[in-house]
């Protein structure tokens, strides 16, 4: 029990960290927030950080490692009778409004640092695979189904539509009279006849 105890005070106090280091990079850029900056933010000395995180990498690892379990949570959520469109835009779907949507933009700090360093590139590069596969799952099983066309390639789809998902949570910053909830309905409306079979 004590062990049980520990290891959820640990991985408190590590999101905690991560909480902290995204509000960093939200307002710094992940070029410019720095670990004692993070620190400062999280309320912790430098020694105390680099007991749960060896580097600056590693936080921005550990929160691209998070985002994925996030996706995963958001894809098994849904009951099996949900349509394939919405299923795939999960994320949008799990949302209540643009303010929410806005802990999405670390990605694009994450887009621009992968232009830069091949580590975040290949950290990113996994972790979209990793998303891919598993909207390539949902579209393989839409087909069966017959509610997608069978003359979509699966495997180039899913890249298409993480790059919806990806750009979603920019509209408010390009349109700021957007309404969120018109907003994710158009989406998914979009991509439900995007991926309607022919008659």
């Amino acid at each position: 029990m004590a062990r049980k105890l520990v290891h959820e005070q640990h991985e408190g106090k590590r999101q905690e960290i991560l909480a902290a280091a995204h509000r960093c990079f939200l307002r710094y850029g992940l070029q410019g927030a720095s670990i004692s900056m993070i620190c400062k933010e999280a309320g912790m000395s430098p020694g105390h950080l680099y007991h749960y995180f060896p580097s600056k990498e590693a936080i921005v690892e550990a929160m691209a490692n998070d985002y994925l379990a996030q996706l995963h949570g958001h894809f098994n959520g849904h009951e099996g009778g949900a349509s394939t469109a919405t299923v795939l835009l999960s994320e949008l779907w799990s949302m209540k409004d643009w303010d929410a949507l806005s802990e999405c933009r670390i990605l694009f700090e994450l887009l621009a640092e992968a232009g830069r360093n091949e580590k975040i590139h290949a950290i990113l590069k996994e972790n979209t695979d990793g998303i891919r596969a598993l909207l390539t799952k949902t579209l393989e099983a839409g087909q069966a189904r017959g509610e997608v066309d069978p003359g979509l390639d699966p495997g180039h789809t899913s890249a298409m539509l993480v790059a919806i998902l990806d750009a979603a949570p920019m509209l408010p910053l390009m349109a700021s009279d957007i309404d969120f909830e018109q907003s994710r309905t158009l989406i998914t409306t979009m991509v439900a006849r995007f991926l309607k079979p022919p008659k």
